[in-house]
């Protein structure tokens, strides 16, 4: 049962910000000499004189929630029986049954046409994968020493397997959302999105956001024999083929002037084979592990990735 403390700071949402009832000092200095590696000396000297500086002015900020509401966030930290999740969609904050949420995940892994259990992590071999294709790009003189450092794989996590409510379905299925932070190809899926944006919304079929289909749509006149007709795509990412989405990448990179516009940018001499080599990587490693009752260090990885036409 959810008390009214509980139920209060749960539906302040997941992404409430509670101020601290200290500063911890020791975090942000941490954090700063992580960030100062990757920096030149200079700027790193400059930075560590910012933060020392902010922190020596700083003061406890407000509280902004109340005991009972502190309290409430200790209660459901430990509370072993339920499970909190943001829902799949909109900002709501569902709370599920913790066993009847792990047999849900557990049947969608029974699935062994999209998934398939590992014997061992293979966080090792796919670390030295992505190692060895950027050791070549740098050496070839196609990234920077700076850019290689930051692509480097040093955090080794194994990504994290959750699902989120779709409270809005009937019987409240979930979607399954792999955590990749801090994972070997974390900073790597970044940089190649931001190489692979410059690509998005040059064609007709593109739509920004709702408001924007919603735009579109209201332009389309319907006559008396025609039929809406929606179609809702079923387990997108395990049901596509990266075979055909690595040829259409390639190839629009090829046409179109995003590529030479990025390298005149950075200096770099990237080819379109260089960056479908990396997305291959990152389509074709998708692994991760879920914890629940019944299931213990289970590592799976989606059929798409090991299936080849």
């Amino acid at each position: 049962m959810v008390t009214d403390a509980e139920t209060s700071v749960l539906s302040k949402g997941l992404n409430y910000a509670i101020s601290p009832p200290e500063i911890c000092a020791e975090e942000f200095v941490l954090a700063t000499e992580l960030a100062c590696k990757h920096l030149p000396l200079a700027d790193g000297i400059q930075l560590r004189a910012k933060i020392a500086s902010t922190l020596n002015s700083s003061k406890v900020p407000e509280q902004n929630i109340t005991k009972d509401e502190r309290k409430a966030i200790k209660d459901l930290k430990k509370a072993e029986n339920i499970i909190i999740l943001p829902a799949d969609k909109g900002k709501s904050t569902v709370v599920l049954d913790k066993v009847e949420y792990e047999e849900k995940v557990t049947t969608m892994l029974d699935d062994k046409k999209t998934y398939e259990e590992l014997p061992t992590d293979p966080t090792q071999k796919y670390k030295r994968k992505l190692v060895s294709v950027l050791s070549s790009l740098k050496k070839e003189g196609k990234i920077s020493e700076v850019k290689y450092k930051q692509l480097y794989p040093t955090a080794e996590n194994v990504p994290r397997l959750y699902c989120t409510p779709k409270i809005h379905k009937p019987n409240t299925p979930l979607r399954p959302i792999v955590d990749y932070t801090a994972t070997i190809g974390y900073s790597t899926s970044r940089w190649l999105a931001d190489i692979l944006g410059g690509l998005v919304g040059k064609t007709q079929h593109h739509v920004k956001n709702s408001q924007h289909l919603s735009e579109e749509l209201g332009k389309v006149i319907i006559e008396e024999e025609d039929i809406l007709n929606s179609h809702d795509v079923v387990s997108l990412f395990t049901n596509t083929p990266i075979d055909q989405v690595l040829d259409i990448v390639k190839n629009r990179l090829e046409k179109e002037n995003v590529l030479r516009v990025y390298n005149k940018e950075t200096g770099f001499k990237l080819t379109s084979d260089d960056v479908v080599q990396l997305l291959d990587f990152i389509l074709t490693t998708t692994y991760f592990t879920f914890r629940g009752k019944s299931i213990a260090n289970f590592l799976v990885q989606p059929w798409a990735a090991l299936f080849r036409r």
